[in-house]
């Protein structure tokens, strides 16, 4: 890895010569320590460990219309080496790509290369920055805007075998729009297609719609995504109707503390008849699932976390603003499946369990922020039996440091 700092820094010094003026220079160092006791295991001690993500990025404008980004990024845990004097090797190209804003001086815009995409709040689209690695994307975007809507329009490619025929390679193309035309609001709907090769592996479609609105104090979002196609799942094609719908609301109070109030809850359909050809589970795609399904991350793998089951999250939330810079949140959640799952015993349960999340935000300065949070599971009827019967744990402290 020591040739892609070499390369760097040449690049670097290159584009400071040519352009000195337009070159923008970044970096974040994010240590994240955790106090780990997710085991449902009161017995066991916690696992303590320390989290580490640095990032190196670099942007130039040479001209109005043309822009480049490279970003480097290290992420690691304090003492992952065998020794003090080992290398990791694990630095890697998290982002590199150019945009042309108004190609051939049309209302279109060309971004190509490797790149964090994000949409609406994330939940299908998102670049997952609580993870210590994140997302990117290898592809190309083309951004169409208008008076009363813009639309994003990729191809990204999600795996490449190298194989005769591009066997076993998948791609995802997509179309995400923003309509304009209505004041605080914003409606976006969206298409997504993931197609391997051979198609009757993947030929999964992802259709929905994102609203999001503010009436005054009150705040409102909902989203809605139906799947269809053919996946090729429990070794036999099956033919793909899945759906997911979530509304999520709150309320600030007019105080010097800002207290807000809101609940939600969502449903992500599942599937409780694996023999017949009908493929109902529900797959979040690449969603930043952290930050809806509690911070434990007992459900970030859909359906992976839920057994193909499904999910029925009823949420409550409360948060404010006790001391300038500084925010508290606690949110609950309480975990369903939305179809039967047959315990050891015979009878049958739809309950994970509940949730409950504190959460503690401050701001030090313009380039320094901490975070922290403390988290406890409750387990219900399924975890019990998938992954024991005491209460689960978890605390974390985070700094985020932009330069």
């Amino acid at each position: 890895m020591k040739k892609i700092f070499i390369v760097f820094i040449m690049m670097f010094i290159s584009i400071i010569s040519i352009a000195q003026q337009s070159v923008k220079f970044s970096a974040q160092i994010r240590p994240r320590l955790e106090l780990d006791g997710r085991d449902f295991n009161s017995n066991t001690s916690f696992n303590n460990s320390t989290a580490l993500r640095t990032r190196l990025g670099l942007s130039f404008s040479p001209t109005n219309d043309l822009t480049g980004f490279v970003q480097l990024q290290d992420t690691r845990f304090f003492g992952g080496e065998t020794n003090t004097t080992a290398d990791m090797k694990n630095v890697d190209l998290h982002q590199a790509y150019f945009k042309i804003e108004n190609l051939f001086k049309l209302p279109i815009d060309i971004k190509a290369g490797r790149m964090e995409i994000s949409y609406a709040n994330e939940r299908f689209i998102g670049a997952v920055n609580w993870s210590n690695i994140g997302r990117s994307f290898d592809g190309v975007l083309l951004t169409v805007k208008g008076e009363k809507f813009k639309a994003d329009i990729f191809n990204l490619k999600e795996f490449e075998k190298f194989n005769f025929g591009d066997t076993l390679d998948q791609n995802i193309f997509g179309i995400y729009t923003d309509l304009l035309f209505a004041k605080n609001y914003k409606i976006q709907p969206f298409l997504f297609w993931q197609k391997s090769v051979p198609s009757k592996l993947m030929n999964r479609f992802t259709s929905g719609i994102y609203v999001k609105g503010d009436i005054g104090a009150f705040t409102h979002e909902t989203e809605f995504a139906y799947q269809f196609g053919d996946i090729t799942a429990s070794n036999r094609q099956q033919n793909v109707s899945a759906y997911m719908f979530a509304f999520n609301a709150g309320y600030t109070f007019d105080s010097p503390v800002k207290p807000v109030v809101g609940a939600g809850i969502e449903f992500i359909s599942g599937d409780e008849n694996l023999t017949d050809n009908n493929y109902k589970i529900f797959n979040t795609l690449y969603a930043t699932n952290h930050k809806f399904y509690g911070y434990m991350d007992y459900f970030t793998d859909l359906p992976a976390h839920t057994y193909g089951l499904g999910l029925i999250d009823m949420i409550g939330k409360f948060g404010f603003v006790p001391l300038e810079n500084f925010k508290a949140t606690l949110m609950a959640h309480i975990f369903n499946t939305n179809a039967d799952y047959k315990l050891k015993n015979g009878s049958k349960s739809r309950n994970f369990g509940a949730e409950f999340d504190l959460l503690l935000n401050y701001k030090y300065s313009d380039n320094v922020s901490l975070e922290g949070g403390a988290s406890l599971f409750i387990p219900g009827d399924i975890f019990k039996e998938k992954k024991g019967t005491d209460n689960s744990t978890w605390f974390y402290l985070m700094t985020v440091v932009n330069l």
